[in-house]
């Protein structure tokens, strides 16, 4: 009986050593995330909340309005959704709320989530990514501008997409 129950023990002991080894690698495709699941996204659940307690500047939001052309420009948006860096939490959100408040169309808004900069994407044959995030704004299918976070000083979010749509 006691070799029973040690076969039984060691055969489940192997089975928890089986099952518990992982041999799949973590992905290195970006996902594209809709504007609407940023706020039901884990990842983004600080997301509402900073978009909430950002007022940009009217001006900025005019400029947006006026210069953004529909026809033949798009922003894309690349993010790692649980960094907790200023870029992250603030830039991307910020950036997002003077998009809104300009009323552009969301569907020329691409949110994509990635792990790496290097990670795959639609776009990784047109231009190379050095950090996250980064917001390309692209005109007529190419880049016509990009803000990183060291563009960035914790106020002027509005403005540098207000240039970078304008350029």
């Amino acid at each position: 009986m006691k070799r029973i129950l040690s076969a039984i023990a060691l055969l489940s002991l192997v089975f928890a050593v089986l099952y518990s080894c992982d041999t799949t690698t973590p992905s290195t495709e970006a996902e594209r995330i809709s504007i609407s699941d940023l706020g039901n996204n884990p990842g983004f659940s600080w997301f509402q909340g900073e978009v909430a307690a950002y007022t940009p500047d009217s001006n900025m939001v005019k400029v947006v309005a006026s210069a953004f052309q529909p026809d033949r420009q798009r922003v894309c948006i690349f993010v790692r959704p649980s960094c907790g860096c200023r870029g992250t939490q603030k830039l991307f959100p910020q950036i997002m709320k003077t998009l809104m408040a300009a009323n552009i169309d969301m569907s020329l808004i691409e949110v994509w989530g990635m792990r790496n900069p290097s990670d795959n994407n639609p776009y990784t044959s047109v231009y190379q990514l050095q950090s996250l995030p980064t917001i390309v704004v692209m005109r007529s299918g190419g880049e016509s501008a990009r803000i990183i976070d060291a563009d960035y000083n914790e106020v002027n979010a509005d403005s540098l997409i207000a240039a970078a749509v304008s350029r």
